[in-house]
């Protein structure tokens, strides 16, 4: 799956994204290697196609370190406007 025109690197704690380069679907729940120094915004490896956003507190995701899987549901509300 290519990217397409609204790919971008501004990405914020929360967002979900496709990494086309890395075909790999990428959760941002903080600062990334690339966010440097102090800084606590996620810095993607490169561009990504915004897909979604968590709900609540994505730092919680830290803590899923060793967690065996992660489930991604597309919620009712994304659905409906989907089929409109």
């Amino acid at each position: 799956m290519p990217g397409d025109d609204s790919a971008t690197t501004d990405i914020e704690v929360g967002d979900i994204g496709y990494w086309p380069a890395g075909k790999a679907l990428a959760i941002f729940f903080g600062p990334t290697p690339l966010s440097g120094g102090d800084k606590k915004k996620p810095v993607p490896a490169g561009m990504v196609n915004l897909i979604g956003k968590i709900r609540g507190d994505a730092t919680v995701l830290k803590k899923a370190k060793d967690a065996g899987t992660l489930v991604v549901t597309k919620s009712e509300t994304a659905a409906s406007r989907a089929q409109a």
